[in-house]
C-alpha cells in the first residue's frame, strides 16, 4: 500500500483543514453565509426553490428537500465569474470542482472536469438530462486528468445554459457508467421570447518569467441567444458564441547547448528570443458553437422536443525547442514545433413526450453526438525524409480521431396510491447505446522513419476503428412512508458487449425533524467500463532525448510488456448529511462523503528493459536513433482507492436599506484520497501515485458577496485552495530519484462592478486573481528547465486577469 506524506506535513494539513472549519462556522455564525454554490445573482431563496430534474425522476421536486446534495448554478452565476467557459465558471463557484488550468500537446487543448478530489472519467454530464457524448482525444501527460476522454464542455455555448444543476454523489445507478463521482446536467434556455448579447474582451498582466513576453492570452468572445415562438403553442431558443483566445507564455530558459540538453545556454543572434521556448502556457485557440433548444405541444398533450449543439474549434499548442543543429538548413537559430487540432463537433436529440390517459408519463428519445479531431504538427520538419530525399513538408497530419455515441432511451412513471403519506412514486426505463472510436493514420509523410519532430504522425498499425453496445434496464422507486420520511431506491441492469453483466444499486432517505433541520443519508455502488480511448488509443510521445510509447492495453505488444486486459471500476459510494434553514433567509448543509474505487485504471508507469524493447517492435514503433531513454507505458487496473470528504454550503441575504442589499453565499471542501491496495506488477512509484492521491486541492474554500444598489452592482469572491502537489521523476527516464513540486494554500480573489446604463445595457469591468498571485515555482528536473511553474496549479500559471465586459437584453 503506498501512502504519501511526512507526519509533519499530514499534521499541517489537518490543521489547515480545522482553521478553515473554524473560519467556516465563525462566518456562518457571523452572518450566515453557507449554501449550496447558488446564484448570486439570484435572491438567496431562490435558488433552494429551483425545480430540479437531476437525482429524481419525479416531477416538481425542489433543491431544498433534495435527498442528495446538488448544486444549482444559474446563468448570472456564471456571468459573474468573468469566465467565458464552462470550466472557469464552474471552478470559480462549486468548491468541490477543480479542472486543470494547463495541461501538455494534446491534453494542453481539451479540457476536463475534476469533482470530489476523483478524476474526469468518473463525472457523467448529461444536457437536459440526456448523456452527452465524449471527446475523442485523450490526455496522455502526467497529471490529474492523465488518460481521461471525458465530455468537453468548452463546445457549448455559454449563451444557451440556463442553469446547471451539480449532483455531487455517485448516481450509476441512476445514470449508468461514469457517474461514479457525480454529475453534471446542464439545463438549456427554453423561453420563446427575448435575448441577449454579450461581448468581452481580456487579457492577462505581463509574465514573471520570460523577458520576452508577448503573448499574454488576448481573449474576444460574443455569445448571443434568442427565443422565438414555434406556432401556437411551442418554443425555439438559439443560442451561439465565438471566442478567440491567444498564447500565455510563462516559460523560463531552456538549459541548452548546440548539441543537446544540458548547460549553459546556446548562443544566440541578437534579433533572437532569450528564452526560445514557448512551451508552458495556454494554448491558442479560436472557436464557434451554436445551439438550439426546442419545443412544440401537439393536440392531444404529447409535446415534440429536440436540442442540438454544432462547434469548429481550431487549437494551437507549442512544443519544446530544438537546437539549430537538428535542421540547420529549414531552422538555423532552431525551431519549436507547434501541435494543431481541427475539431468539429456536434449533438442532437430529438424525442417526444406526454401523458396517457391512465396516468403514465412517457418519454421517448434518441441522441446522437459525434467528434472529430483532426490533429498534426507544423513549424517542424522530418529529418529523415529530408536526409533520404533532400526535402521535407514543414507541416503534417499526423492522424484523426473520431468518437461517435448513439443512446436511446424509452423512460415511464407513474404515480400509484398505497396508502402512505404520499402516492407512490414507480420509474421504469430502458436505454441502448452504441459507441464508437475511430484513430486514423497520418499522412506518409509523417509516418516516415521516425516522423516529424515533435509530433510523429500515428502509424498503419496504430489505427483502426472499435465500438461496443450497452443495454440498460432501470427502476426507480420513491415515497414519503411518513410526512417527515422520504425514501428511494435505484436500480440498474447493464450489459456491455466488451465487458458482461452489472448490476448496479442506490438507496437514498431523507428525514425532516422540522422545517429548520433534516437528515439525508445515501449508499450506492457504481460501475465505470473503461472508455474505448483507454482500450484503444496509442502514441509515442517524443522529446529530444527521449520517447515513451503508450501502448494500446488489449494490443499483443503490450502484453509482451507485462499488461492485461483492461477491466471495469467498481465503486462503493456513501454519503450522510444535515440540510438546515435555522432562520429566515438562512440555508446551510453539511455533507459527509467515502467512495471506493476498486480496479482503478491507471498509468503503468515508464518501463525499460529487454520487455520495453520487444514491445516496441512489436508495436511497430520506430524511434530517432538519437534517443538515449526509450521507455514503454499501457493502462491498467492498478489500484483500489478510498476518497473521504466534507462538503459544506449556504447561503445568506441582508438588506441595508438606501445603501444596497447584499447576497453572501460561501462553500467548502475537504477531499483525501488515499491508495488502499496496490496490485499494479512490479508496485507503484511515487510518480505513479502522486496523480491519484495529491494533484487537486486538498481543501478549497469560496466566500462571496454580491451587492446590488440601483444600477450599481458589484461581486467580491475570495478563493482559497489548500495544499496541491505532484510528486515527479528526475530525468527522462521517467525512473528515481523523484520530486515534488508543491503548491502552498493560496488565495484567489475576484472583483468584477458593473453599471446599468440603460435598462437594456449593463457595462462591466473585473479582474480575475486580482491579486496577481502565482503558484510556487517548480522544481527544475530532466532535459528542459522550462516549466518555471507547475502545470496542474488549480488557479493557473498566468497570474492576474483583466477583463471588460458589456451586455444588451432584448
Amino acid at each position: 500500500m503506498y501512502q504519501k506524506n511526512s507526519s509533519n506535513r499530514y499534521s499541517q494539513t489537518v490543521m489547515a483543514c480545522a482553521v478553515q472549519l473554524a473560519l467556516a462556522a465563525m462566518l456562518t455564525a457571523s452572518m450566515g453565509n453557507l449554501h449550496a454554490q447558488t446564484s448570486a445573482a439570484a435572491t438567496a431563496d431562490s435558488s433552494v426553490e429551483t425545480v430540479i430534474v437531476t437525482g429524481t425522476r419525479g416531477a416538481g421536486a425542489k433543491a431544498r428537500d433534495s435527498a442528495t446534495p446538488i448544486s444549482v448554478i444559474s446563468a448570472d452565476a456564471l456571468q459573474q465569474t468573468g469566465a467565458s467557459n464552462l470550466y472557469d465558471a464552474l471552478t470559480t463557484v462549486v468548491p468541490s470542482y477543480n479542472s486543470q488550468s494547463v495541461g501538455g500537446d494534446i491534453g494542453n487543448m481539451v479540457r476536463s472536469v475534476q469533482l470530489r478530489g476523483l478524476g474526469p472519467n468518473h463525472v457523467l454530464v448529461l444536457v437536459n438530462g440526456k448523456r452527452r457524448h465524449n471527446t475523442a482525444s485523450i490526455a496522455a501527460d502526467a497529471g490529474p486528468n492523465q488518460y481521461s476522454s471525458p465530455a468537453d464542455l468548452d463546445l457549448i455555448p455559454v449563451s444557451a445554459v440556463d442553469h446547471i444543476e451539480v449532483l455531487q454523489d455517485g448516481a450509476a445507478a441512476q445514470y449508468g457508467s461514469d457517474a461514479i463521482a457525480g454529475v453534471v446536467n446542464i439545463i438549456l434556455k427554453n423561453s420563446s421570447s427575448g435575448g441577449e448579447i454579450n461581448a468581452l474582451i481580456g487579457t492577462y498582466g505581463d509574465s514573471k518569467v520570460n523577458p520576452h513576453h508577448d503573448h499574454n492570452g488576448l481573449t474576444h468572445d460574443v455569445s448571443l441567444d434568442q427565443g422565438f415562438k414555434l406556432g401556437g403553442s411551442g418554443y425555439a431558443h438559439l443560442s451561439a458564441q465565438v471566442r478567440d483566445h491567444d498564447f500565455t507564455n510563462q516559460t523560463g530558459a531552456d538549459l541548452v547547448t548546440t548539441s543537446g540538453f544540458g548547460t549553459p545556454l546556446v548562443p544566440r543572434s541578437p534579433s533572437s528570443e532569450p528564452y526560445p521556448s514557448r512551451v508552458a502556457g495556454d494554448p491558442r485557440s479560436r472557436f464557434g458553437t451554436v445551439a438550439l433548444n426546442a419545443g412544440l405541444q401537439l393536440d392531444g398533450g404529447a409535446e415534440v422536443y429536440g436540442f442540438a449543439t454544432a462547434a469548429h474549434r481550431e487549437a494551437e499548442s507549442w512544443q519544446n525547442w530544438r537546437t539549430p543543429t537538428k535542421a540547420p538548413t529549414f531552422y538555423p537559430l532552431g525551431y519549436s514545433p507547434l501541435e494543431t487540432t481541427n475539431e468539429n463537433d456536434y449533438a442532437l436529440t430529438v424525442g417526444i413526450k406526454g401523458r396517457s390517459d391512465s396516468g403514465w408519463r412517457w418519454d421517448l428519445s434518441s441522441t446522437y453526438g459525434r467528434d472529430d479531431i483532426a490533429v498534426g504538427v507544423e513549424r517542424t520538419v522530418n529529418r529523415p525524409l529530408l536526409r533520404d530525399t533532400g526535402s521535407s513538408p514543414t507541416r503534417f497530419h499526423d492522424g484523426q480521431y473520431t468518437f461517435s455515441q448513439w443512446t436511446n432511451n424509452a423512460d415511464v412513471s407513474k404515480s400509484l396510491d398505497v396508502g402512505w403519506s404520499a402516492p407512490l412514486l414507480l420509474a421504469l426505463g430502458l436505454e441502448a447505446r452504441r459507441e464508437s472510436y475511430r484513430l486514423g493514420a497520418g499522412d506518409a509523410a509523417s509516418r516516415y522513419d521516425f516522423g516529424p519532430d515533435g509530433f510523429a504522425g500515428y502509424a498503419l498499425n496504430d489505427a483502426g476503428t472499435h465500438s461496443r453496445n450497452n443495454y440498460a434496464a432501470y427502476v426507480d422507486v420513491s415515497n414519503r412512508p411518513t410526512p417527515e420520511w422520504q425514501l428511494s431506491f435505484a436500480g440498474r441492469q447493464e450489459h456491455y458487449s466488451d465487458f458482461g453483466n452489472t448490476f448496479n444499486g442506490k438507496l437514498t432517505s431523507r428525514y425532516d425533524f422540522s422545517p429548520a433541520l433534516a437528515l439525508r443519508a445515501t449508499v450506492s455502488n457504481g460501475f465505470r467500463a473503461p472508455t474505448l480511448q483507454e482500450e484503444y488509443h496509442s502514441i509515442a510521445n517524443v522529446g529530444p532525448t527521449y520517447a515513451d510509447v503508450v501502448l494500446p492495453a488489449n494490443s499483443a505488444a503490450a502484453t509482451l510488456a507485462g499488461a492485461k486486459h483492461l477491466a471495469p471500476e467498481k465503486s462503493r459510494n456513501v454519503s450522510v448529511g444535515l440540510v438546515a434553514a435555522p432562520a429566515p433567509r438562512l440555508h446551510l448543509s453539511l455533507d459527509a462523503y467515502q467512495i471506493e474505487i476498486r480496479h482503478r485504471i491507471i498509468g503503468s508507469g515508464t518501463l525499460s528493459g529487454a520487455g520495453a524493447d520487444a514491445a516496441i517492435v512489436a508495436h511497430g514503433s520506430v524511434l530517432d536513433p538519437s534517443i538515449t531513454d526509450a521507455t514503454v507505458s499501457y493502462l491498467t487496473n492498478g489500484v483500489d482507492t478510498r476518497t473521504r470528504g466534507l462538503d459544506a454550503s449556504g447561503d445568506y441575504a441582508t438588506d441595508f436599506g438606501d445603501a444596497g442589499k447584499v447576497k453572501w453565499t460561501a462553500g467548502w471542501n475537504v477531499n483525501k484520497n488515499r491508495i488502499t491496495n496496490v496490485t499494479l506488477a512490479g508496485g507503484l512509484n511515487p510518480a505513479s501515485a502522486s496523480p491519484i492521491i495529491d494533484a487537486t486541492p486538498k481543501n478549497k474554500l469560496i466566500l462571496n458577496a454580491r451587492y446590488l444598489n440601483g444600477a450599481w452592482n458589484g461581486n467580491l469572491r475570495a478563493t482559497r485552495y489548500g495544499v496541491t502537489e505532484l510528486t515527479v521523476a528526475d530525468g527522462d527516464t521517467g525512473g528515481a530519484p523523484y520530486h515534488t513540486n508543491h503548491i502552498d494554500p493560496t488565495v484567489i480573489v475576484d472583483l468584477e462592478t458593473g453599471y446599468d446604463v440603460t435598462a437594456h445595457l449593463t457595462l462591466s469591468a473585473g479582474a480575475k486573481n486580482l491579486l496577481n498571485h502565482h503558484p510556487d515555482k517548480a522544481i527544475s528536473q530532466g532535459y528542459s528547465h522550462a516549466y518555471v511553474y507547475p502545470s496542474f496549479s488549480p488557479f493557473g500559471i498566468n497570474g492576474a486577469y483583466y477583463y471588460v465586459k458589456g451586455s444588451y437584453t432584448f
